[in-house]
């Protein structure tokens, strides 16, 4: 069955202002039945529930007297947890990944203590690696980073053989680039980092979620962090422990002094309208594919290949277009010049940053506005393998992120109007 584009339009009331919204990794777009969900979420968030009594051998009766809000807590873990096919127990819910990782890197300071190491990664969103650095000159912990070929933003997996050792604490590796869109090779590292250490893995698969269908015990990962914003949910983060018991080796951030498993994580408050639209936004994603059934984990496994090999087609359509003018030079994709090009071996996700010859990337952003297209622009500090590939020195990059609403037409009009500043 074919992905239903105009169908998929639908869902988003923002198309009918005129722009064309190709910043999907910066801000993406919000669904209208989200949008929705929030409202009621914040109209419904102060009120009391009426108790319930359980029913069935593994169910859980409700507390008469807890409020709405408490609820949309439990019912946005249960849809992170399905996003990347985890238990619910070891979901902890957040404001920010930023919040979200500051407090893990607290609460893992024994951990990290002198003597230990930590292996990032040049890829991927600082908030990947920046905490994690602060932490290591904080706890006294060493930091080794694995680099990436520049010809492409690939991750090597072999090079873990040599980075991570028996001191080896926590190795850090973001799913897919979300500036080149490269993907990496998680089940490898972490096969490699648990065979060589007792380290756990962290994986942030902000960018890859949207694509591809996340599955931490697949990847090998301890740990997932998730925002729901990147698929076009409320700005609502999650960490996910594969093993929730986990949860309770962490030194706890909590005030309250008993404070258990994912309590101890859960410092910052959320705002119940945001929690709200998490559950929707999931359950957007898991409808992308009408016909697809079963639970919404299911669900989700269905509709999101469909998606991915859709909008792989348009990212080939938009580096073939681009790799015809001879003032564009796309970041990280091998074969430039050649009659194939735009096709490698390297595996990405809708992710695409180019350079336009002796124009900065501000420069472009704006000119692209000028004509209703929304983009991103990288510039410095926004991103440590574009800057290891030299992309700073040009001025900065710009960044196409597809969303699933973006149409052939999209990037035909994108590629003119930067044609037309040659």
């Amino acid at each position: 069955m074919a992905f239903d584009v105009p169908t998929t339009r639908g869902y988003y009331s923002s198309l009918s202002d005129g722009w064309t919204y190709l910043n999907g990794g910066e801000r993406a777009q919000i669904p209208e039945r989200v949008l929705s969900s929030m409202a009621t979420a914040f109209r419904a968030a102060p009120k009391s529930l009426a108790g319930e009594a359980a029913s069935g051998t593994h169910s859980r009766g409700r507390e008469a007297g807890i409020t709405a809000g408490h609820q949309f807590a439990a019912m946005a873990r249960r849809a992170f947890a399905d996003v990347a096919g985890a238990r619910v127990e070891g979901v902890v819910l957040g404001p920010s990944r930023e919040a979200l990782v500051q407090v893990l890197t607290q609460a893992m300071r024994r951990r990290l203590s002198l003597g230990a190491r930590i292996v990032l990664t040049r890829t991927g969103d600082p908030v990947a690696h920046v905490p994690f650095r602060r932490a290591a000159d904080m706890y006294g912990a060493r930091v080794s980073v694995a680099e990436a070929d520049l010809s492409t933003g690939a991750v090597p997996a072999w090079q873990f053989e040599e980075v991570v050792d028996a001191d080896t604490r926590l190795v850090v590796v973001p799913a897919a680039d979300p500036y080149v869109g490269a993907v990496a090779p998680v089940a490898e590292i972490a096969r490699i980092a648990h065979a060589r250490s007792r380290a756990m893995v962290f994986v942030d698969a902000t960018a890859f979620a949207p694509y591809r269908v996340v599955d931490m015990y697949d990847m090998g990962a301890d740990i997932v962090l998730l925002d729901a914003a990147a698929w076009g949910g409320p700005e609502v983060s999650a960490l996910v422990f594969r093993d929730p018991s986990q949860l309770d080796l962490l030194q706890s951030m909590s005030l309250t002094p008993d404070a258990g498993g994912r309590r101890r994580l859960e410092v910052f408050p959320v705002a119940p309208a945001l929690l709200g639209g998490v559950p929707e936004s999931v359950r957007h994603l898991a409808d992308l594919d009408p016909s697809a059934r079963g639970t919404r984990r299911h669900r989700i496994e269905t509709s999101i290949p469909q998606v991915g090999r859709y909008l792989t087609t348009l990212t080939t359509r938009l580096l073939d277009a681009l790799g015809n003018l001879d003032q564009v030079h796309i970041v990280g994709v091998d074969g430039e010049g050649s009659a194939d090009y735009g096709v490698t071996d390297t595996d990405r996700i809708p992710r695409v940053s180019f350079i336009v010859t002796d124009v900065p990337a501000s420069t472009v952003v704006r000119r692209l506005l000028d004509n209703r297209l929304v983009t991103s622009a990288v510039t410095d500090g926004g991103s440590a393998l574009l800057e290891a590939m030299g992309v700073m020195e040009a001025g900065g990059a710009v960044t196409v992120g597809l969303q699933p609403f973006n149409t052939p037409h999209d990037v035909d009009q994108l590629v003119r109007t930067v044609a037309s500043l040659g």
